[in-house]
């Protein structure tokens, strides 16, 4: 049975899920449970010794960082367990959550570790389906980079935003999953006896999943590197492009300035002042001074792709 502020005071929960509760809520929660439920503050403070823990019967787990919606910021989550009852705390909406309570529609929960192992895996499946989906963005963005077409520095430089944007997503899935990893690795050592086989195993194969997902991040990660790399050595490449344009420009304009230099002197007997076609001379000379280096870097095929 799942309980939630709100839904009347229960006999006998096994699972109290609390989001962002108010003084009464926490004062009904520790009534039922017997536990005292932590603040915020608490949570976030945790030496990392103590962020999970045992006392008495009861197993203290918590996720500092906890985000498992895209958008969402990282917000804590602190988990208590007992042989009778699982209670959570957390202050973000999460779809884990709510998929795990949805659960309890089709299965019933046979006891507080069993609540706690439908949890996890639906923390791990989400987890999963979000890489998978940053996985399949960094495919779109990879053939956007990789195209024979060139494109400018500015879409370069939203490619790398985007990169950025997925590297921050999946950052946040990263911490999440550190948290659950060491949760089970801690809960699987422990194993009290209240803990059926049954629950061992399913926690055994979260743990199972969890490295698999961890070799996955570090293959989303290495990609998210490479198109950074890809995008950076793009921009450079067509800087490099704008730079030799204005070489060769450059370049271009030197024999005209010279010719214009010299034909714009201020000496007494210049005999090119006396010619009937001088001027339309001088312009024909420097219009051929530029063609033929143009033609010259043409032929040569410095010019292509520009």
């Amino acid at each position: 049975m799942l309980w939630k502020p709100g839904m009347g005071k229960p006999q006998a929960p096994i699972w109290i899920d609390l989001i962002e509760p108010d003084d009464e809520e926490r004062r009904c929660a520790a009534e039922i449970t017997g536990l005292r439920v932590p603040e915020r503050g608490d949570i976030e403070s945790l030496a990392m010794s103590s962020r999970i823990r045992t006392d008495d019967d009861a197993m203290y787990l918590s996720i500092p960082y906890f985000a498992d919606t895209g958008n969402s910021d990282a917000a804590p989550v602190g988990i208590v367990v007992t042989n009778h009852v699982l209670m959570t705390l957390r202050f973000e909406a999460s779809p884990a959550f709510d998929l795990a309570s949805e659960s309890c529609d089709a299965h019933r929960w046979d006891s507080s570790a069993d609540a706690l192992a439908t949890l996890i895996e639906a923390i791990v499946n989400l987890a999963a389906k979000r890489m998978e989906d940053v996985s399949a963005k960094l495919k779109k963005l990879s053939d956007r980079v990789f195209t024979r077409t060139r494109i400018g520095t500015p879409a370069l430089r939203n490619c790398m935003l985007e990169v950025g944007r997925l590297e921050g997503e999946q950052a946040r899935n990263r911490s999440s999953m550190l948290g659950v990893q060491r949760i089970v690795s801690f809960v699987r050592a422990k194993k009290p006896e209240w803990m059926s086989d049954d629950v061992e195993v399913r926690l055994r194969v979260v743990e199972h999943d969890l490295r698999t997902l961890d070799e996955f991040d570090d293959q989303v990660t290495n990609k998210l590197q490479f198109l950074l790399d890809a995008s950076l050595g793009f921009i450079s490449t067509d800087q490099n492009h704008v730079m030799k344009v204005l070489t060769v420009t450059s370049v271009a304009t030197i024999p005209p300035v010279i010719l214009a230099g010299i034909w714009g002197m201020n000496f007494k007997r210049m005999p090119e002042l006396d010619w009937s076609f001088g001027y339309p001379m001088a312009i024909a000379a420097i219009l051929v001074s530029i063609l033929l280096p143009v033609l010259f870097f043409k032929w040569r095929g410095w010019l292509e792709g520009d």
